[in-house]
């Protein structure tokens, strides 16, 4: 188009279609000019049957798989005519009809007198209208296919397409923006009301990316792709309140493979990714993103000191998260804590950095008071008591009092760790118990059962030594805890430990955090952590972070009221892939979730619809932001499918391809799918399963 004047050659229309260069185009108008048979009543949608769903879409859905169609245009040309004239002209068509009285003449005239009513009650517009498809395939592909397709299609509404459109040229040039005045009024146009032309234009939302700094990309349900902010918060129309998100997937509903790309996408847009997997369902993008893997063995457990703390650091938070830990370690997640438990392990927890940072000189005048007072009631409740007694009973307590005090003058810290708290502990329990008076507390049971994290315990590495401060500086960590998921004592407190590490990152990183829980989540699902999730929760909003919980457990899901009140009212982005399997059961999930029925037709439509012709692999997922949501298609390349696969035998064979190349996981992953576009296989486990069968790199050639 460098000339001023463009000349349109290569042309070529006849009664049929209209040829330009490899292309050819048919013109289908709507109304056949020899039979204009037209519905008498029309809707705007129709219903279809997806999942044993009803499933309402446009009336012009069918224009949307026009097989063989390669380009198809849809022109939709309302014309409003003065509105006197055309009134004026029906009731004189009307009078026509009537003057010849025969029964088709009647029913034309009845016709007539209904539009007329309809005009003068509801106020409505009458309207010429044109409609036409331009469709164009290539050159040798018979159009024949196309017309069957649409003549069924428009035939089930009682509309009959044009068959035979001899004005090919005429229409495709008038069907131009702007050359609508060129459609002849004989025979192109028709009469109607405005809101059946309405009903006849093609209304199904089509998906537009959205105007956001932070893109995550997916396809529309066509294969188009599509960027979306997944917070709902930093795109021009914020959706959400917070990007806490929520994701539920049965297993082999492609769960894994769209958080993959979801945290791929993230970690690409700068954001700082933690999670905590149990089932290597990161391996492949961790090692692909040079990002840390640390994964818990009894050699090498998973470490951190949350008691090794600065004066600064020492908030209401940090105490609340270092009595849950305890709290954790002593009755265990499923046990019921009491009102006197929780305050009497926050007092140590608290007492114990004040030895620390201040030490004890000794009660002051009002805890000295209080404390003779508590002492003096106790001892009174013990007996009657003589006057001369009584007179005795004040040294009594005066000397109790001062063996208290050097008790607790004799607890010193001299560094923190799980071991100093450990001994101070032990001590300051029998002590706060002897100060109030409690003995329901049995200090030997607690001591027993926090003792495996002291030193010489099983576990006394866990809470004894320094987390790697490099952990800070990583943008990719995960974390795989999948050998210690069944131990229901170790599973809980190392999760409990990775979320505070996450906490520390959050307040340290100035930039987007992500904190993803898979199935681990279960672990903190008790009494006991949910105020502490709802507390990361509502933190994560106020520093720039996000905490997802992924599971496909739907029993989880409807039995625990934490899991409702702790991750799902805290959730404004809810992610379901796939629902089918658990279809008898979705109202609970419905319930849960406040999902509308239109949510659910959508739902149940994953997977579903006639649309993977000419598309790589792909999985799609429901996503709800607030209260805007959609299906979208998470739809990768084979490179991207081999990163985040989680097949055994596809891992293995890319592994096998890594260790004979001595190359990078992405080198590996290209030359893999280097050989396997060149074997002519199309799914990916026959031909992972051709390679470890063959036991060495394929090195195939390109066929000619």
């Amino acid at each position: 188009f460098k000339e001023r004047i463009v000349s349109m050659t290569n042309f070529k229309a006849d009664d049929e279609t209209v040829s330009m260069g490899d292309k050819r185009c048919k013109v289908y108008s709507l109304v056949d000019v020899d039979c204009a048979a037209l519905p008498s009543l029309i809707r705007p949608y129709t219903n279809i049957e997806v999942n044993n769903t009803d499933m309402p879409v446009d009336l012009l859905a069918a224009i949307d798989n026009i097989p063989n169609a390669e380009t198809v245009v849809y022109n939709q040309i309302v014309f409003l005519p003065n509105q006197k004239r055309e009134l004026a002209l029906l009731d004189k068509k009307k009078n026509r009809h009537a003057s010849i009285p025969n029964p088709s003449n009647q029913m034309a005239v009845e016709d007539i007198k209904r539009v007329q009513e309809v005009i003068a009650r509801e106020s409505k517009q009458l309207v010429y209208t044109h409609f036409n498809l331009i469709v164009a395939v290539p050159a040798d592909t018979d159009l024949q296919k196309c017309t069957n397709h649409l003549e069924n299609a428009f035939g089930r509404m009682g509309i009959h397409i044009s068959k035979r459109a001899y004005n090919q040229l005429e229409l495709f040039v008038n069907s131009f923006p702007g050359n609508c005045y060129g459609m002849s009024a004989e025979y192109d146009r028709f009469l109607t009301l405005g809101d059946a032309a309405a009903c006849l234009m093609y209304k199904e939302k089509i998906q537009h990316s959205e105007d956001t700094p932070l893109k995550i990309y997916y396809t529309d349900r066509q294969g188009v792709p599509v960027a979306i902010d997944i917070t709902g918060k930093e795109g021009k129309h914020k959706l959400t309140d917070n990007s806490n998100f929520f994701c539920l997937g049965p297993s082999g509903s492609g769960k894994s493979f769209h958080m993959n790309s979801v945290v791929r996408q993230l970690h690409e847009h700068g954001t700082d990714v933690v999670i905590v997997d149990t089932g290597n369902s990161y391996e492949g993008l961790c090692e692909y993103l040079g990002g840390k893997y640390i994964s818990y063995t009894e050699e090498k457990p998973i470490t951190m000191n949350p008691f090794n703390i600065t004066k600064a650091e020492l908030n209401i938070e940090k105490i609340d998260f270092l009595k849950n830990l305890i709290l954790l370690i002593w009755k265990g997640s499923d046990s019921k804590i009491s009102e006197l438990e929780f305050r009497i392990i926050e007092q140590i927890v608290t007492d114990y950095y004040d030895a620390y940072f201040h030490g004890f000189k000794g009660y002051d005048p009002l805890q000295r008071e209080t404390l003779r007072k508590t002492l003096t009631a106790a001892e009174k409740r013990k007996g009657t008591w003589s006057v001369e007694e009584m007179a005795t009973l004040g040294k009594k307590i005066d000397a109790k009092i001062k063996l208290l005090e050097e008790r607790r003058k004799a607890l010193a810290v001299a560094s923190l760790s799980f071991n100093t708290f450990y001994e101070y502990s032990c001590e300051r329990l029998e002590l706060i118990c002897l100060e109030n008076n409690i003995t329901e507390i049995d200090y030997d049971k607690y001591a027993y059962m926090i003792q495996p994290f002291y030193k010489g315990g099983n576990y006394d590495k866990i809470l004894n030594e320094n987390v790697d401060t490099t952990l800070f500086s990583e943008t990719f960590i995960v974390f795989e805890v999948d050998a210690i998921k069944e131990n229901k004592k170790l599973f809980p407190i190392v999760t409990l430990i990775i979320m505070d590490v996450f906490l520390q990152k959050m307040r340290l990183k100035k930039k987007r955090k992500v904190l993803v829980i898979e199935e681990a989540w279960k672990a903190i699902a008790s009494p006991l952590m949910a105020e502490y999730i709802k507390f990361m929760y509502k933190t994560a909003r106020k520093f720039w972070a996000s905490v997802g919980v992924v599971t496909q457990e739907i029993q989880d899901i409807i039995g625990s009221e934490i899991v409702k009140e702790a991750i799902i009212n805290n959730s404004d982005v809810v992610m379901l892939l796939a629902q089918s399997k658990i279809k008898e059961r979705f109202d609970n999930i419905k319930a849960i979730l406040g999902l509308t029925e239109t949510d659910c037709k959508k739902i149940f439509t994953i997977n579903r619809l006639e649309n993977k012709e000419g598309r790589s692999f792909f999985r799609e997922v429901f996503i709800r932001r607030g209260t805007t949501s959609e299906v979208y298609g998470v739809e990768e390349p084979r490179e991207c499918y081999m990163t985040y696969t989680t097949e055994r035998a596809e891992k293995e064979a890319l592994k096998l391809y890594k260790a004979e190349l001595k190359c990078s996981h992405q080198e590996a992953t290209e030359a893999y799918c280097r050989d396997w576009k060149r074997s002519g296989i199309e799914k990916s486990l026959p031909f992972a399963q051709m390679v470890n069968k063959a036991g060495k790199v394929l090195n195939l050639k390109e066929k000619q």
